[in-house]
C-alpha cells in the first residue's frame, strides 16, 4: 500500500498519475490510499503501508508529532516528504523533519525524483538533504547532547507531552522527564517555549 497525505488536488492528480505508472508496470503498490491530513489514517493502513508521501506545503507541527508520535511502533515504510525549501530553514521544523523522514524532495524537481524513488531506482540517501539537523546544530553551539538527548529532541519540541513520549519510545515518564531537563539545562533555557527561542536563535547561523 502506498498512502498520499495531501488536501492540494493538483498535488494529488500528479502523484495519481506517478504511481498508476509504477503499479501497471511493476506491481510494487497493490493499493493507494489518498488522505487530507495523516490523523485520518488509521494505525493498520500505516502499519501496512510500504510508503507514505506527505505533501508538506505548509508548516504544520500538529501533523508532524502525530507522525513522529507512531512512527516508531506502527510504520515500518519509508516516509517521503515533499516540501519547499523554505520550510526547512526554520530549525524546528528541520529537526523534526529530519527525524521522521526517509527522503525529502523540493517542491522544484520533486515529478522526477519521486518518480525515480517510485521505480526503486534511486539511492536514497542521496536525495535527504537538510540545511540543519540536529549533529550541526551540536556543533554550531558547542554543545554536546548524549544520543539519547538527541533521540528525544524532536519529540520535545513536536509539542509531544511526556506521557505521550514515553508510549511512542518505551521509555518511562521518569525517564523522560530526566532527559528533558537536561536538555533544558544544557541548552540554558527553562522551557519548551525558551527552546523555541533558542533554535530559532541559530537560524542563519
Amino acid at each position: 500500500m502506498i498512502i498520499i497525505i495531501s488536501a492540494n488536488k493538483f498535488f494529488i492528480n500528479g502523484i495519481r498519475s506517478l504511481v498508476n505508472m509504477t503499479m501497471s508496470a511493476q506491481r510494487r503498490y497493490s493499493q493507494t490510499l489518498f488522505l487530507d491530513n495523516i490523523s485520518d489514517v488509521n494505525d493498520k493502513s500505516l502499519t501496512i503501508a510500504r510508503t507514505i508521501i506527505v505533501d508538506y506545503s505548509h508548516p504544520d507541527i500538529q501533523q508532524l508529532a502525530a507522525l513522529l508520535y507512531r512512527k516508531k511502533k506502527i510504520i515500518h515504510g519509508d516516509i517521503v516528504f515533499v516540501v519547499k525549501s523554505e520550510i526547512l530553514a526554520d530549525p524546528v521544523e528541520n529537526i523534526i523533519i529530519n527525524s521522521i523522514s526517509t527522503i525529502v524532495l523540493d517542491y522544484i524537481d520533486v515529478t522526477q525524483r519521486l518518480q525515480k524513488y517510485l521505480q526503486n531506482a534511486s539511492d536514497h540517501r542521496c536525495i535527504k538533504v537538510f540545511r540543519k539537523s540536529i549533529s550541526s546544530l551540536d556543533s554550531c553551539v558547542n554543545i554536546k547532547l548524549t544520543k539519547q538527548e538527541d533521540s528525544l529532541l524532536p519529540y520535545i519540541i513536536s509539542g509531544l507531552n511526556n506521557k505521550k513520549i514515553a508510549q511512542a519510545t518505551d521509555l518511562s515518564n521518569m525517564m523522560i522527564s530526566h532527559y528533558r531537563r537536561n536538555i533544558y539545562q544544557k541548552l540554558n533555557v527553562r522551557n519548551i517555549a525558551g527552546l523555541y527561542h533558542f533554535l530559532h536563535s541559530l537560524e542563519g547561523g
